[in-house]
């Protein structure tokens, strides 16, 4: 998402950042000089300093539309949508008919999941200004959220005709081709991600693999954007092993997703920690496109991660109980789209009254005294707080028979160990788990769970709640 404020090239009338030093200014030229300082400050990531400059800018010119909308700007960066969403619609009423301006306020919208509404700024602002590339950017964005892919693409498509520069948005449309299905396409044109200017270059002295017979070298396989990728896409380690990486195939969970995770804590240096261990090296995410062949199920649909042999967390069982169902619901603070991948705790309450379905917590982090916080601790079985590794994750697992939990790490570590898995997701789904879809390419065990409502996650509980039963029926007590 692209914002037009004094920030970019846009279309808001600030003057550049870079003018001729002056040594006398008039009232107007130190207001001006005033902005672009307040602008840079933003630009360099100090966005309450900036936010500070701002609004002693509008003490002085309270009407001034490009305040308000470098103000509501900054104020989205920060999180707070309400007050950026104000100052947006502050900005059109001094300046309605600024295309750069419909489309900021459209972004905040979309930022606070008012898509919809984003939606009719985005056209205003291409029907304002009909070459507008950044206007059908960001309409195109709007458009892949609400699962209208296709005409997603054709904005996204005109963005590119009218700026041909923009690897954004080749990257954006990668994206959509990902969600629509069109792997094989959609993972090729994903590789240009690695030529923007926030993609940060791997440090590593070995040469990238670029698919080719590497004949015999080893090759070392990193994270590029979490663990989440991680444990997805290390199947094509274990399938492309023999074959072509020419290094041991992961044997299970604790193994690999170990090795990931201690690569991704140092990936600032990794480059020399991983000097003279192998001769080339890969992101995993860029595996589907380097192997190629069999998308998405690399090596069949059997699992391919396991559990130790040996288990440190043993879970008990209730003579009543039919189930034994493992619960995730918060992703870490400050993941993207944390707020909206995660589940108020309360919506588990409703299910957790079932003598004949005991709930077992895997919840990492510091959602873990939600269950306290909640007066569930009779009710939720805490496991999460002993639970330090994939690894002790995937023995605690392997005793459940089903796990419901939000788009994090851990619904892949259960579905690629082959085990029921209930993926609860938000009206705007990351690009793997598709478009309109119940189940999933990538694992046979996945069920999906989509809201269609945005922040609505009472349907899906009842959704699901109607399913445990079901499910209760085909297993005999224990």
């Amino acid at each position: 998402m692209k914002d037009n404020s004094a920030l970019d090239d846009g279309d808001v009338a600030i003057a550049s950042a870079e003018q001729p030093h002056v040594l006398f200014r008039n009232e107007d030229e130190s207001f001006q000089q005033q902005v672009r300082l307040a602008a840079a400050a933003q630009r360099a990531g100090r966005l309450e300093e900036a936010i500070s400059a701002y609004l002693r800018l509008l003490a002085v010119k309270p009407y001034n539309a490009e305040l308000h909308n470098n103000l509501g700007v900054a104020l989205r960066l920060m999180g707070k949508l309400d007050a950026a969403i104000a100052h947006h619609r502050q900005s059109l009423e001094l300046d309605p008919d600024n295309a750069a301006l419909h489309s900021n306020l459209g972004n905040a919208l979309r930022v606070a999941s008012r898509t919809r509404e984003a939606v009719r700024h985005h056209l205003q602002a291409v029907s304002l200004k009909p070459d507008y590339a950044e206007g059908f950017f960001n309409l195109g964005l709007c458009l892949r959220d609400l699962g209208r892919s296709d005409e997603a693409l054709a904005c996204l498509s005109r963005a590119l005709t009218l700026s041909p520069q923009n690897k954004r948005a080749r990257v954006e449309i990668a994206i959509t081709r990902l969600a629509q299905g069109d792997l094989a396409r959609g993972f090729d044109e994903y590789e240009l991600r690695k030529q923007l200017d926030d993609v940060p270059a791997p440090e590593f002295r070995q040469p990238a693999w670029t698919g080719d017979d590497p004949k015999g070298k080893r090759i070392l396989l990193y994270p590029e954007q979490g663990l989440a990728d991680v444990l997805m896409f290390v199947r094509y380690a274990r399938a492309e092993a023999p074959r072509r990486l020419g290094h041991r195939a992961v044997p299970g969970a604790a193994q690999g997703a170990a090795d990931a995770a201690r690569l991704s804590r140092r990936r600032g240096r990794r480059g020399r920690a991983a000097a003279g261990v192998r001769d080339l090296h890969a992101s995993l995410l860029s595996l589907p496109h380097l192997c190629g062949g069999d998308l998405p199920m690399a090596g069949g649909s059997e699992p391919y991660l396991l559990p130790p042999e040996r288990g440190r967390i043993k879970l008990g069982r209730l003579p009543r109980a039919k189930l034994r169902v493992g619960i995730y619901w918060a992703a870490m603070p400050g993941q993207a789209l944390d707020r909206q991948r995660s589940v108020p705790f309360p919506h588990f309450m409703a299910l957790a009254g079932d003598p004949e379905i005991l709930f077992f917590s895997l919840q990492g982090g510091a959602h873990q005294k939600d269950i306290q916080a909640h007066g569930a601790s009779g009710l939720v079985h805490d496991v999460g707080r002993g639970i330090f590794d994939f690894a002790e994750a995937a023995s605690a697992l392997e005793q459940l028979d089903l796990l419901v939990t939000i788009d994090a790490p851990i619904a892949h570590l259960g579905a690629g160990m082959g085990m029921p898995t209930w993926l609860l997701l938000p009206t705007v789904p990351d690009w793997r788990w598709q478009q309109g879809r119940g189940d999933s390419p990538w694992y046979p065990s996945l069920r999906l769970f989509r809201q269609t409502t945005s922040g609505d996650w009472d349907p899906v509980f009842a959704q699901l709640a109607a399913e445990l039963e079901r499910l209760k029926v085909t297993i005999p007590r224990a």
